[in-house]
């Protein structure tokens, strides 16, 4: 702790003095000595050195993370849903079955067309022409497209995936063709998107490209936003969309984000990997909060904003040689608890930061 020293000034220099101060800010940055009060020399302060320094501030926004694109899958053909278990967010490996309709009906077609095939192909074996041959290519093929029908009775997964959502169907439940089943997703497409309470004007704090700090259960991670809403700057290729004679698949199922209206934040491979290794439950969880800069200022000179005081003007005390020296200063605004000086100060002066 130092101590201030003293001088006698009388009201009428004070006033003088004052006007003085207040004159130089608008007039000059150089500073005006003006000492301290006699009678508090026996007030403890402490001091700080100005110096430069990046300074930022921000806020914390709710946002929810999860599988946030994914693949569709649907029924094939209407029916009875004999098999069907599935559960949010189970893993599966690629060609698991997910769900399995009834295809009886298609029982009789397909062996009265593997005894036609098997007969072509004897008189195939037998004749060896070139039109057995082609007849039994011919069954052969219908044989094929019989067994492809009822292949896709049965639901599989088209890679490894995640569940990302899943229907509310049951066993035994008759359902349509088309009927929606689930959706799919890769274990490691996972992204924080922000709540529709944002897109009211909240949206514009986040730039396409930025980076961003997410916070899960006390962890920050870097994120980088990947898309902001209307900026049509994210294109989600679908690794499955499944077309054939029966039906068109959907292109792509429920997501969580919809990146024509929500901020869409995206994560490195080696930080997702980190996030997922810390906190396992993350997507179960559903939920993390965003940091978000709203205001950065670097290489400014600034100090605690406890070491300005203000009357008509702002000023701070220069300290020198133990002496306190009332010194008018311009500011330019606060961020973090710190006031940036524009005007007043140079780097490496020691002015007092507190008083006890």
């Amino acid at each position: 702790m130092k101590k201030g020293l003293v001088r006698i000034i009388t009201a009428a220099s004070l006033l003088s003095l004052s006007l003085t101060s207040c004159s130089a800010v608008s007039q000059t940055e150089g500073e005006i000595d003006i000492p301290i009060y006699e009678g508090s020399q026996n007030e403890d302060y402490t001091t700080v050195e100005v110096t430069r320094m990046d300074l930022s501030s921000g806020e914390k926004i709710g946002a929810f993370i999860g599988y946030t694109f994914s693949d569709a899958l649907s029924a094939a053909a209407s029916g009875n849903l004999v098999s069907y278990n599935l559960s949010k967010y189970q893993e599966l490996k690629e060609g698991d079955v997910i769900a399995v309709i009834d295809s009886s009906a298609l029982d009789y077609a397909y062996r009265r067309q593997d005894i036609m095939t098997q007969a072509a192909y004897e008189r195939y074996l037998s004749s060896g022409t070139e039109a057995a041959r082609l007849e039994y290519e011919y069954e052969k093929s219908v044989l094929d497209a019989v067994q492809y029908q009822i292949d896709c009775y049965t639901i599989r997964a088209p890679y490894d995936c995640v569940i990302s959502d899943a229907a509310n169907l049951t066993e035994g439940q008759e359902i349509e063709e088309g009927t929606y089943i689930c959706s799919v997703a890769h274990p490691d497409e996972i992204c924080v998107y922000l709540s529709e309470s944002v897109k009211k004007g909240e949206e514009s704090k986040f730039k396409l490209g930025a980076k961003v700090s997410v916070n899960l259960t006390g962890n920050d991670y870097e994120g980088t936003v990947i898309s902001v809403p209307e900026s049509g700057a994210y294109k989600f290729d679908l690794k499955y969309t499944k077309e054939n004679m029966f039906f068109e698949a959907p292109k792509s199922g429920p997501v969580a984000a919809d990146s024509s209206k929500n901020v869409i934040i995206g994560f490195e491979p080696e930080v997702l990997t980190a996030l997922l290794e810390d906190t396992p439950n993350a997507v179960v969880a559903g939920w993390a909060t965003v940091n978000v800069t709203t205001r950065k200022m670097n290489n400014v000179l600034a100090v605690p904003m406890g070491a300005v005081s203000r009357r008509e003007n702002a000023y701070v005390y220069i300290v020198n040689n133990g002496q306190r020296i009332q010194t008018p200063v311009v500011t330019g605004g606060t961020i973090n608890g710190y006031t940036i000086i524009t005007a007043g100060l140079s780097e490496g002066d020691i002015i007092s930061a507190s008083f006890k």
